[in-house]
């Protein structure tokens, strides 16, 4: 997983409780854009995740076809030369 650092002064979001994720959400709920944690929830999950680092468990990997798939997902148009085969093969 990659984290990206955003000053607070370049945006206003909730602040989180220990133990609560805010999920911002976009379309009615329907389409989650984005899970807000608390500072000591997100160390935790780091923690874990190095825990099992040697044996990193399906749902904590993302291969970079996944991630590929994600950003052309997140443009919100179809790309017409996209071989949907080899990428449902791939993930």
């Amino acid at each position: 997983m990659r984290a990206r650092q955003v000053s607070a002064n370049e945006t206003r979001f909730p602040e989180p409780q220990v133990g609560e994720a805010i999920i911002v959400s976009k379309y009615a709920e329907s389409r989650r854009k984005a899970v807000i944690l608390h500072p000591d929830d997100f160390d935790l999950f780091e923690r874990y995740r190095s825990i099992f680092a040697a044996r990193e468990p399906y749902e904590l990997r993302l291969t970079d076809t996944a991630l590929a798939a994600h950003e052309l997902g997140e443009r919100g148009a179809d790309e017409p030369d996209l071989d949907l085969e080899s990428l449902e093969r791939a993930l």
